[in-house]
Formats: structure tokens, C-alpha cells, sequence
């Protein structure tokens, strides 16, 4: 098999699912609002704009401290969004936990990291692996022994097992909240078992081939829908407003270096428990076409196999959610986090 698929195939499969959104829409519309597929040559989203602020590496955009319980926890915001989604999460908590929410550099209106040389391949994840040392430090900086990792999304769910997976003595459980393991999408099936050199080469050959040309516009119709947040439209469309915010360099270097990972693999090494909340995505008006299942694919699909590698790992779907369950579904939410944590303590 090819590192990465024929082209006729990479770019269905980037079109429909890359940018995270449909490629058509849900119902048949007027040739006006088909969604624009539009490219610009002299655009290089590989690169922060002239004149551009960064932060150095090995920091976070932003770190907000709230409780002053005896238990720790440390929340991560996923792809797009800051540390203020957790604010409801965090208030319910607040005396039982000493939290420190935080957010990735370029998200929620905080400076991006520099981007790495030209020669720097998506599968060195530079982004990322500079986040991960960012959270150590922070860690370290609060003298944090015991902690509850909690993170939401793709990337976040990466650092979190990541974190997991280098210091179990100090991280005492892992909650995701609609994580997303790996990249996959059901309209090209082999995608679930690409090897990390595929998946590399896939992410290396988008970046040239698609993502560098094009236009905010092809973006914002193509990536993550409003619906795909939150049941409630006013929520979904704030959501949507906040992850379009963002730069499309800062958006597409984080959802490559994403898009070259999988840690399906290490699941087995795990020595902690870890729970994996999935929305229900279970409207039945909600992605009702063939190969439109995006967001399921992502949170649940990718996930097929994994609870068989490590007992650690529980899952549980809550219903009537779409990917912010926090927001859909709050009581459900705290009663499976809860029952959790009740069980891994006596484990």
C-alpha cells in the first residue's frame, strides 16, 4: 500500500472529512450555496502572516487557577478553543479540586508558538511536543504530585495520554471528554489501521497539496459545523465563532501534527485508569447521510478495538450530546466522572 492514498482518493477523503466538515451539504441546495472549494496560490498558511506574535517554546497561551480543594486537576482545552470552556465545569468543582485549566498557545486569543523551519515534517510534532514539556513545567512550577488530568478534543486527548503514559506515578486518572484517538474517517475505511509512517506522509502531502492554499472561506465552509458543538444552536454557533477565531496556520499546523499521531499502540502501556466519555451524536436527524459521520468517526470510530488493549480503559457514551457534552449534558457528565473516580480510587 502507498504511504498515503492515490490522489483521487486523498482528495475525497481531505475534502469530506480533513477540514473536519462535509464535503456537500446535508440537503440538496441551490448551486449559490454549495460550499466554496476555493485555493489561492499566493496564500502560504504554513507560515504566521508578516509580523506576526509568538510565544517561545515550552509555554502554554494561558493558565487560569480556580478552586482551592486538596485534589489537583489539570484541564486541557482541545483544538480551537481556550480555557474558558471549561469555566461551568470548573465552578461545580471549585471546592473539592484545585484546578489549573489551560490553553494552547494561538487558541482563545493567545500568541502561537514560532513555526518550526520549513524543513520540519508534521510527524516531528513540534507543537505538540513543546506543549507537552510546557505541561510538565507547570507541574513542576505548582510542586503538583498527584493530579487528575482531564482534557477535551483532539490534541488535548494526545497530551493527556501522553502525560499519562510518562509519569504514572503522578498522574492519577484520565478523564476524555470526547477525545478523538486517531484520525479516521469511514469514507476511506483503511485509515483506521494506517501505520504512523502513513499517516505521516498523508499529513506531509495535505499540507502542500491543500491546506497551504486555501482560502478562509473554503475553511470556514468545509471545517467544523456550528451543529457539531452543541445540540443548543445559540451554544453551537458561540463554539463555532471561538474555534473559527484562530489563524488558519495555527489551525492547520495542530490538526497535522494531529493528524500524524496514534497512540492506539500505547494503550497497552497505560498503568492508569482512563475514562473515555463519547457524545451520543444520537439525534435522529443528526448526520443521516453516508459517509457524513465526521464527528462520530472521530469519537467513537477511532477508538474500535482499544477497550480490548488495556482493562484500564472505560468507556461511556452519554446521550443527547454532540462533542461538548459538558455543555449538553452536564448532570450526565458529572455522574459518569464521578462513578469513576469512586472506582479507580478503590482499585
Amino acid at each position: 500500500m502507498n504511504a498515503f492514498p492515490p490522489v483521487a482518493i486523498v482528495c475525497a477523503l481531505f475534502v469530506g472529512a480533513a477540514l473536519g466538515g462535509p464535503f456537500a451539504p446535508r440537503h440538496k441546495t441551490a448551486a449559490s450555496q454549495q460550499p466554496s472549494m476555493a485555493q489561492d496560490a499566493a496564500l502560504n498558511n504554513l507560515r504566521h502572516p508578516p509580523g506576526a506574535e509568538t510565544t517561545p517554546a515550552g509555554t502554554l497561551g494561558n493558565v487560569r487557577r480556580v478552586g482551592e480543594g486538596k485534589k489537583t486537576m489539570l484541564l486541557i482545552a482541545g483544538i480551537g478553543f481556550g480555557d474558558g470552556v471549561w469555566t461551568e465545569f470548573m465552578e461545580r468543582r471549585k471546592t473539592e479540586y484545585t484546578m489549573f485549566a489551560v490553553t494552547l498557545p494561538g487558541f482563545g486569543g493567545t500568541k502561537p508558538l514560532a513555526m518550526p523551519a520549513d524543513e520540519t515534517k508534521f510527524g516531528d510534532t513540534p507543537w505538540m511536543r513543546s506543549s507537552l514539556r510546557a505541561l510538565n513545567a507547570l507541574l513542576d512550577k505548582e510542586r503538583i504530585e498527584k493530579v487528575t488530568v482531564v482534557a477535551h478534543w483532539m490534541v488535548a486527548t494526545q497530551l493527556a495520554l501522553q502525560l499519562a503514559l510518562d509519569q504514572p506515578a503522578r498522574v492519577e486518572a484520565v478523564i476524555l471528554i470526547g477525545g478523538a484517538l486517531k484520525m479516521y474517517y469511514d469514507s476511506n475505511p483503511a485509515t483506521l489501521n494506517w501505520t504512523i509512517e502513513q499517516r505521516r506522509s498523508f499529513a506531509n502531502a495535505m499540507g502542500e497539496r491543500w491546506f497551504k492554499t486555501v482560502t478562509r472561506r473554503t475553511w470556514d465552509d468545509n471545517n467544523f459545523m456550528s451543529y457539531d458543538y452543541a445540540v443548543n444552536p445559540r451554544r453551537g454557533l458561540f463554539l463555532w465563532r471561538e474555534a473559527q477565531a484562530p489563524t488558519l496556520p495555527v489551525w492547520i499546523r495542530y490538526l497535522l501534527e494531529f493528524y500524524s499521531t496514534d497512540y492506539t499502540a500505547s494503550l497497552k502501556d497505560l498503568r492508569v485508569p482512563v475514562l473515555v466519555a463519547q457524545p451520543g451524536f444520537d439525534d435522529p436527524a443528526f448526520y443521516v447521510e453516508a459517509g457524513k459521520n465526521y464527528m462520530r468517526n472521530s469519537c467513537i470510530d477511532s477508538w474500535k478495538g482499544a477497550a480490548e488493549l488495556n482493562q484500564r480503559l472505560e468507556f461511556v457514551t452519554i446521550p443527547k450530546s454532540r462533542l461538548f457534552i459538558q455543555y449538553d449534558q452536564p448532570e450526565a457528565l458529572d455522574r459518569a466522572i464521578a462513578a469513576f473516580l469512586s472506582n479507580a480510587q478503590r482499585r
